[in-house]
């Protein structure tokens, strides 16, 4: 009886600080997503402004079917 329980501890023992980084990996990627989400919104922001004021399309942005709508 005493094999299985240490078993279960060294198994709890492995499982837990693997479940504790894989949460913090998921933490660490949706920030760095977000950020690049943020700065890509802010791209596409001063596109917009730039079309809102009569300025030129810019070409990346036809060949990627983008098109800013205001």
């Amino acid at each position: 009886m005493q094999n299985f329980r240490g078993s279960a501890q060294v198994e709890a023992a492995l499982i837990v600080p693997l479940v504790i980084l894989i949460i913090i990996g998921m933490i660490k990627t949706s920030i760095t997503l977000e950020e690049k989400v943020v700065a890509s919104s802010a791209e596409n922001c001063a596109a917009a402004e730039l079309l809102s004021r009569g300025g030129k399309v810019p070409t990346e942005s036809i060949l990627r079917g983008r098109w800013y709508i205001k």
